[in-house]
């Protein structure tokens, strides 16, 4: 199937006749099911709320929920990066059987729900205090769950947003890169005046915000297939990866964005040892990209609906490329700046491209797996190898001409975003 073939703008077409057109293209796909729309006018923004209270939880806990773990829960380093690849491990799997599971499901909220409940167990009970052995398994449980919530969101994003809707999905997506960066410097202001446990409260008022705002979502029935097993569910979601212009969308989109891993673990690390800024200066210098994302989101996603879903990808390709080119080289802060700008490029736009893509590729209904299938299969493997190489050369003391391996991860994310591509434009689509 060619994407140049598909409309790539927030809305899709019927979902029955998603379903069998990617039944046509790729084997052992599942017929019959037929989703009905919400009916709520203001779905939009409801759904606007649960990616924002998401994101305000996401931004602290990607930066400070391991720092609590070793303040409060006794983690070494080793320990928290052995459980942080575990769980990255753990997500190939669990990803395709949890997509597998909410497709037998007639609520589409329920994913969603099911996966915050069980983040806000394990971290209520991590709270507690239980012994180091329990306290892995439950962070190495809660790094499951937590990441596993972004395909089902960005999907329920992009269905019930859309050309009609306030907010457009830009604008509700850009809204929710600004509630990373609140909870991201939010935090960290919080930890300097209450300490560390500042970092469990956030992460449990944010995910009961996150449960509560879900449960107001519109129910969205969908009337599944009749009598197609669990098993069954699961080699259809497999079987994706059997469409070569699927496979080509999610594992060159997938090493792109895991070209951002040596950046995203010892990039404020290498700034503030080559420069000397403050690390309050290099929290806002990181902050300043993903204000750069939300600002792209916000202002041209609606002007970026003109161009297909791969040259939207390229376009990140080559800003990723360019990006980790410069960072090699060691620039001073007023470089340093502009380069940040590159992550409306680097990110927003290999994501924009990804999400569309997928959303024009499988419709409505099949969106939510084929968003767990990227994140499981593409991203989750892509981002441990890349993590894994980041500590290598951090460790042999690289420093900022580790950045060029990134470059190396995003050339070849390029390469096969340029083919598909090449692909569309083969069967007579526009650039």
């Amino acid at each position: 199937m060619s994407l140049s073939r598909l409309h790539i703008g927030g809305s899709a077409c019927n979902a029955t006749d998603d379903i069998a057109d990617a039944t046509r293209h790729g084997s052992g796909v599942i017929r019959g099911a037929k989703s009905i729309p919400p009916t709520t006018g203001d779905a939009a923004l409801r759904v606007t709320l649960v990616a924002c209270l998401f994101y305000a939880a996401f931004g602290a806990f990607l930066q400070w929920f391991p720092v609590w773990l070793i303040d409060a829960r006794g983690f070494t380093g080793g320990q928290l990066g052995l459980a942080i690849a575990w769980a990255g491990i753990g997500r190939i799997f669990v990803g395709p059987l949890t997509s597998a599971w909410a497709e037998g499901r007639r609520d589409r909220r329920a994913p969603l729900l099911l996966l915050a409940a069980l983040t806000m167990a394990g971290l209520l009970a991590l709270g507690m205090g239980p012994a180091f052995g329990i306290s892995f398994a439950l962070a190495f449980g809660l790094e499951i769950s937590f990441w596993g919530i972004i395909a089902f969101l960005e999907a329920a994003l992009l269905r019930l947003t859309n050309a009609t809707t306030r907010p457009r999905y830009g604008v509700a997506r850009g809204l929710a890169s600004l509630a990373f960066v609140a909870g991201n410097i939010g935090v960290g202001i919080l930890i300097d005046h209450f300490g560390n446990w500042a970092v469990w409260v956030w992460l449990a008022l944010t995910i009961w915000g996150l449960i509560a705002a879900t449960t107001a979502l519109p129910a969205e029935p969908v009337r599944r297939a009749v009598g197609v097993n669990y098993s069954a569910r699961l080699s259809s979601g497999l079987a994706m990866l059997r469409v070569p212009d699927f496979a080509l969308l999610i594992f060159g989109c997938g090493l792109i964005q895991a070209a951002h891993q040596y950046y995203y673990i010892f990039g404020t690390k290498l700034w503030i040892a080559a420069t000397g800024m403050s690390s309050a200066m290099a929290g806002w210098l990181f902050a300043l990209g993903v204000i750069a994302e939300a600002g792209l989101l916000m202002g041209f996603a609606t002007w970026l609906e003109r161009y297909r879903p791969a040259t939207l990808m390229i376009a990140g390709g080559i800003g990723a490329l360019l990006r980790w080119t410069l960072m090699a080289q060691d620039p001073g802060i007023p470089l340093l700046a502009l380069l940040q700008l590159l992550h409306a490029a680097s990110f927003a736009l290999t994501f924009l491209g990804a999400m569309r893509g997928i959303q024009s590729m499988w419709g409505h209904q099949r969106t939510p797996t084929a968003q767990m299938m990227f994140m499981a299969l593409a991203t989750a493997p892509a981002q441990a190898l890349a993590s894994y190489a980041s500590g290598l050369l951090y460790e042999a003391g690289w420093g900022a001409r580790g950045y060029l391996a990134m470059a190396g991860f995003a050339g070849a994310g390029l390469v096969l975003v340029t083919v598909l591509w090449w692909r569309g434009r083969a069967s007579g689509g526009q650039a």
